[in-house]
């Protein structure tokens, strides 16, 4: 997924030559302090940032290098922040078919109804994701990011802002709906408890990240 990926200037750059591959179907968590580079990787695989040197592939296809860099929306990633991000003037079946872009409309709506009923929020379908409790909200926000049919998740925080009865159900939930899609999923996460409950393999950022890890 990532070989040699650098970012940042100067003498002690935020990443340097950093590799990882996560395999399709496994879950690897990215744990660290705050400012280590942990969101910085992500948003590097998505797309919304540039590295200084290295290569971000998805199924051994180069999104950056020298001279190129593929758009977030050409990359087969999804990626579901803290704080759910859903378009607030939608409904719950409006976000996730926003996600979805084959053109047939029967294909859609079945593909739609498929993500709701498998995070549990079928019922949910015609809601605002303002009446929606918290947990409801990041079902919805997962829904929506598998939509694409993405061949790698990149969660960020996605159950920190939950209690922990309810965070425990939806990352359980979470987890197994990745793994039976099939999703190479990379995860941060700054609890270690949490990271050791689910992850394959765990990546531990320090404060300045500049060795070279390759899992």
């Amino acid at each position: 997924m990532v070989r040699d990926l650098t970012f940042g200037f100067g003498d002690e750059p935020l990443l340097d030559r950093f590799s990882v591959k996560v395999s399709p179907g496994a879950v690897q968590c990215v744990l660290g302090p705050s400012g280590s580079g942990k969101t910085t990787l992500l948003r590097l695989i998505a797309g919304l940032e540039r590295p200084t040197g290295g290569l971000v592939l998805i199924d051994g296809q180069p999104m950056t290098r020298s001279g190129v860099h593929v758009p977030p929306e050409r990359r087969a990633v999804g990626l579901v922040f803290q704080d759910f991000a859903l378009f607030p003037n939608r409904t719950v079946r409006g976000n996730v078919l926003f996600g979805i872009r084959t053109s047939g409309r029967a294909e859609r709506a079945a593909r739609c109804d498929e993500l709701l009923h498998r995070l549990g929020v079928e019922a949910l379908a015609d809601r605002m994701p303002s009446t929606l409790s918290g947990g409801e909200q990041q079902r919805v926000a997962i829904a929506r990011a598998l939509a694409r049919r993405p061949r790698v998740m990149l969660l960020d925080e996605p159950f920190s802002s939950l209690d922990v009865e309810t965070r425990t159900a939806v990352r359980a939930e979470t987890i197994s709906v990745l793994r039976d899609s099939d999703v190479a999923t990379l995860m941060v996460t700054h609890d270690p408890s949490e990271a050791d409950l689910i992850a394959d393999d765990v990546i531990r950022f320090k404060p300045s990240q500049t060795t070279t890890k390759i899992l």
